[in-house]
């Protein structure tokens, strides 16, 4: 049992001792932030994670279609502009890990062909085989609880950040981690690290953002609910699905809708026709904490 747990620290050690040097391969890239083995003791939170828009942040096919887009008309098509492009403005929130870990150009520009592969190749094997290693991209555990876990913006390597008080975290003396306790994680700054993509001091006419939106017309209006009030309502406070406006149910609780149809009848004079026509009266209200929809 020490053996194990002995070679399982070593393999824990190992996700955030970070190369100094670029990563060549997927493999290499993810290696430093691996978050397979906290499945293992937070199964309720792995669980509701793998249902998440998080768990897809770069599979998803709405992603892949746009980021397919965006390299064949927007990056291919300019003379300013390269494939590598793509690691400073699409990855850092939807693959974070390319925040902490260099990757080469050449990497950059294999993702990208995996993308436009997995977006819309013939071959159906070939399009499930790019989003499985896309998919290793994917935000996971660490890229919350390590990566962006820290306000000053630099994590400590080997470090779990967390909201709660865990009494005895197996962390430090099963694996060799540090639990740090970050208040911030429950702060809406914390989710403002990717839900505002704009350069500092552009305004919100020119670059609106679910930050921009939340900020101006729900804080500034009254509102005192931060993200993770919302979007993370659990039983234990902590439902890590995210849930968003693609679920009716939750949508259901951040809009008032009001409905009533009645019966008339509309006249084609030109054709001499009688239509039943039925006359609808829609009120809908935003009670959200930002614009909907967004993202």
């Amino acid at each position: 049992m020490r053996l194990f747990f002995t070679l399982l620290a070593i393999v824990l050690l190992l996700p955030l001792t970070v190369s100094a040097e670029p990563a060549k391969t997927i493999d290499e890239l993810v290696a430093p932030y691996d978050s397979s083995k906290c499945a293992e003791c937070h199964e309720e939170a792995h669980e509701n994670w793998a249902k998440s828009w998080h768990a897809k942040s770069v599979t998803d096919p709405r992603v892949l279609r746009a980021w397919r887009t965006f390299i064949i008309q927007g990056l291919d098509a300019s003379p300013q502009a390269k494939r590598s492009d793509l690691k400073h403005i699409c990855f850092s929130c939807h693959a974070p890990v390319t925040k902490k870990v260099e990757i080469t150009d050449a990497l950059t520009e294999q993702i990208a062909d995996l993308i436009i592969t997995a977006a819309e190749d013939k071959d159906a094997a070939k399009r499930d085989a790019a989003t499985k290693e896309l998919g290793k991209l994917n935000i996971g555990c660490l890229a919350c609880h390590n990566i962006d876990g820290s306000p000053d913006g630099n994590p400590q390597p080997n470090t779990i950040y967390g909201p709660g008080d865990a009494e005895d975290p197996p962390h430090k003396e099963e694996f060799g981690f540090e639990t740090v306790k970050a208040p911030f994680m429950k702060t809406a700054g914390f989710c403002k690290n990717c839900h505002h993509g704009c350069p500092p001091d552009m305004p919100s006419s020119i670059c609106p953002t679910l930050w921009s939106s939340y900020e101006e017309e729900y804080l500034a209006h009254g509102g005192d609910k931060t993200c993770q009030e919302c979007h993370m309502q659990g039983e234990d406070g902590e439902n890590h699905r995210f849930p968003g406006i693609y679920e009716k149910d939750f949508t259901a609780t951040g809009v008032d809708l009001k409905l009533s149809a009645s019966s008339t009848e509309y006249v084609d004079y030109f054709k001499n026709q009688v239509h039943p026509t039925v006359v609808m009266n829609v009120q809908l209200k935003n009670t959200s904490g930002h614009g909907i929809p967004h993202g």
